[in-house]
């Protein structure tokens, strides 16, 4: 969730491409807060909309470096893959919500799903090379996977899920931008509280 491959840079490291912006695990906020702007809506990234609610009343946001957060992962890539499947979504409804919110750094997965079908494709009907792109980015993967936790077997996780992660969020992302916006259907909050819900 927090390496470059994957994310583009947008979480987990000290230099990001984004505002801060807390999430569920790891948000605090006084009372007065609380008071102004409410409690989390029921939406996709209810969390995220609390975060810019909150910098929209006009108040400061902050990364608290030396504390601790636990936090409890998916215990599974299913799990893991509905998780980002619906962040994909999310991030349609909060355009939708905020339009300034999308960046071009959110659409990378969705561009990196097309790409890997055209490569595919492409290796079907001209090439065997042109798997070669997505070999390539694997083996990075599983390189700084393997750097980073100087550990094979979290290294050979880290490719199913990097796959999982950028697919899924990707896929989820198309299919919102395609319903919501190309075929402006717009939100639907009871579809959304649904697929939250996993129903």
């Amino acid at each position: 969730m927090t390496s470059f491959l994957t994310t583009g840079g947008i979480r987990g490291g000290k230099v990001s491409l984004e505002k801060f912006t807390p999430r569920s695990f790891n948000m605090g906020y006084t009372r007065e807060v609380y008071d102004r702007v409410g409690g989390f809506r029921e939406m996709f990234s209810e969390d995220i909309d609390m975060s810019m609610r909150i910098r929209q009343a006009g108040f400061c946001i902050g990364l608290v470096r030396q504390a601790s957060v636990f936090h409890k992962r998916r215990v599974s890539f299913g799990k893991f893959l509905r998780q980002v499947y619906v962040f994909g979504m999310s991030r349609i409804t909060l355009k939708l919500l905020y339009p300034s919110s999308l960046k071009a750094v959110h659409t990378l997965p969705a561009l990196a799903v097309v790409a890997g079908v055209v490569c595919c494709v492409l290796a079907a009907a001209v090439s065997p090379w042109w798997l070669l792109p997505i070999g390539v980015y694997l083996l990075a993967v599983l390189s700084a996977a393997l750097w980073q936790s100087r550990s094979i077997k979290v290294a050979l996780l880290a490719v199913p899920a990097s796959v999982i992660q950028i697919g899924g969020y990707g896929c989820g992302f198309i299919r919102a931008w395609f319903t919501k916006i190309f075929l402006r259907r717009g939100r639907n909050v009871d579809e959304e509280i649904r697929i939250r819900k996993g129903r």
